[in-house]
């Protein structure tokens, strides 16, 4: 499905040992709402993680990868994290170098010590041929290869604002829930976070409690090599991924209604904190 044009790097050059600590990750998200009715379903699913100081190397190696012009897989520095911009004098540098500022530049507004951060990683979705949504990206803060900090930046639909928490992976605690995600829940709970960073395999889930917990999400994987060959079986398998997501979001809310559950208009805190503390952005992400 994926035939490298003349500028694609060679046969001997994609049979180089892989050394990129950027990878796939291909598993399973699982939902399941334990109130007031149970509801609950698994989609196989595949995410991008990439090293955002190895997005120039990645250039270079993979015609289909690219973060400066159109590609099959294209890293977009304006999809993600909108609610903070690179500083100045990071407009004109490359993508990986503009999302790693705005990442540390989000979690210290949210509260982290970054002064020892020396690495970052986000586990998202890419525009895929063209086509970009991401129900939620992950950016991990490491050091000394330690994951230390979590940000989760989560959109919502059909309204396309988003919000980033930033989680504490040396010490998670519960975070208020503070936007508003699917029209089928309210905001009075809060989300408890058990992450496993990405290795040879990755676990997130996300839980929503009250008094009791009322809904699950969870993102299972294992990791592959980041190449041409994955690619491929990947693309025969999820042609457009981002198209499938928002396909499956659409026809399990058809399902919610159909089963009678409340239906909960766009919502906003009564008392909601500064924009930059709160990490909102209401920008749109057209295709």
């Amino acid at each position: 499905m994926l035939s490298p044009h003349s500028t694609g790097p060679s046969a001997s050059n994609e049979a180089i040992k892989n050394t990129f600590k950027s990878a796939f990750y291909i598993g399973h998200v699982f939902h399941k709402r334990f109130a007031p009715k149970v509801h609950e379903f698994t989609y196989p699913l595949y995410m991008n993680f990439i090293d955002l100081d190895e997005v120039e190397l990645l250039n270079k190696k993979f015609w289909w990868f690219s973060s400066v012009r159109w590609a099959p897989l294209q890293l977009k520095a304006t999809d993600y994290l909108k609610n903070m911009a690179s500083p100045e004098s990071d407009h004109h540098s490359d993508t990986g170098k503009r999302l790693k500022a705005a990442a540390l530049a989000t979690a210290q507004t949210l509260g982290a010590d970054v002064s020892g951060v020396d690495r970052v990683c986000v586990l998202a979705q890419l525009r895929c041929f063209g086509i970009y949504f991401s129900p939620v990206n992950f950016f991990f803060l490491y050091e000394n290869n330690t994951a230390k900090y979590l940000i989760a930046e989560v959109s919502n639909t059909p309204w396309n604002n988003t919000h980033s928490y930033l989680i504490d992976l040396l010490d998670p605690v519960a975070t208020e829930k503070v936007f508003h995600v699917s029209p089928f829940m309210d905001f009075d709970m809060e989300y408890k976070w058990q992450v496993k960073a990405p290795t040879s395999n990755t676990k997130i889930t996300i839980e929503n409690w009250r008094e009791h917990r009322l809904f699950m999400a969870v993102f299972e994987a294992q990791r592959y090599d980041i190449n041409t060959k994955k690619l491929t079986a990947i693309f025969l398998r999820w042609p457009i991924v981002t198209l499938s997501i928002v396909r499956a979001i659409y026809w399990q809310a058809l399902k919610l209604y159909i089963k009678g559950i409340r239906y909960v208009p766009y919502q906003t805190k009564t008392t909601e904190l500064p924009k930059a503390a709160s990490g909102e952005s209401n920008s749109k992400s057209k295709p």
